[in-house]
């Protein structure tokens, strides 16, 4: 399967609103749809392949669409369903809903 992985842009959002937008795994939609942006696709079986490769590799399951850092918390990873969910400290919370999925 194929998900993208969208990181926040600092140009676009100083790091206090990035930690304002970001409670306990949330992402604000509107601050998510103005300072997120899709930074690569990464083929994968789950989210947590997703999360590995893109900490470790192997960098040919990584197409680089802009410049990125590792995948970790406060990251998106969007699947092939649109469904978008958040890097959280343990696991991942999908958008819009509080419990990790």
């Amino acid at each position: 399967m194929k998900y993208q992985v969208l990181q926040i842009r600092e140009d676009r959002c100083t790091e206090k609103e990035a930690m304002d937008a970001m409670i306990m795994g949330e992402v604000n939609p509107v601050f998510f749809l103005s300072a997120y942006e899709i930074v690569c696709e990464i083929e994968a079986a789950d989210l947590n392949e997703v999360f590995e490769i893109g900490n470790v590799g192997p960098e040919d399951k990584i197409v680089r669409l802009d410049r990125m850092h590792s995948v970790s918390v406060g990251d998106v990873i969007r699947d092939d369903r649109g469904r978008c969910f958040v890097v959280a400290p343990i696991g991942f919370t999908r958008l819009g809903e509080k419990e990790a999925a």
